[in-house]
């Protein structure tokens, strides 16, 4: 009958019930400790009780670098570096770079003082003053011959306020 608590019974467990379990747990240690034998075979010697280690020699490409405490010559990075490249700084003067109103502009004169002709390229950016980083930019190519000046100029290159920027301005020549 349901809701009527039913008597109370005996589980009497015979010897095999406690039998099973108890071989099981006998043989699963045996198991673990065979196992366990299967391992690292005990040192022989002296020197073998030492762990072994792993051995990498150094690599011929590897090789410590030092930093240097040499300041660069002047003349050493103004020489055409891999990309063909060469900083001409000195050879452009009266760079002016301002806005008329929020239209910015780029004036300056453009000298080759060497002995062949040279192809230089005048870049103009404007940066945020507060972290360095670009609003704009503008790139001219300009070939002059062997002793030649011109005037180079970049007109509106950019349109937005003068506040919180500024502009900077670089000139490369191209080696031949």
């Amino acid at each position: 009958m349901p809701g009527r608590p039913r008597t109370a019974t005996r589980v009497i467990r015979t010897p095999r019930a406690y039998a099973v379990p108890t071989v099981a747990l006998g043989l699963s240690a045996s198991l673990v400790l065979a196992l366990a034998g299967c391992g690292q075979p005990a040192p022989s010697s002296p020197d073998d009780s030492v762990a072994p280690t792993v051995s990498v020699p150094v690599q011929p490409t590897i090789t410590a670098e030092t930093p240097s405490d040499d300041v660069p010559d002047p003349v050493d990075t103004t020489d055409p570096g891999d990309g063909g490249l060469f900083d001409a700084a000195s050879s452009l003067t009266g760079a002016t770079c301002a806005p008329s109103g929020e239209s910015w502009s780029f004036t300056g004169t453009l000298t080759n003082s060497d002995t062949q002709e040279h192809t230089f390229t005048v870049a103009v950016f404007i940066v945020k003053s507060s972290d360095g980083s670009d609003v704009a930019s503008k790139e001219v190519d300009v070939t002059l011959a062997a002793g030649a000046t011109a005037p180079v100029s970049i007109k509106d290159f950019h349109t937005g306020p003068s506040k919180g920027v500024e502009c900077l301005s670089g000139v490369t020549v191209k080696s031949l």
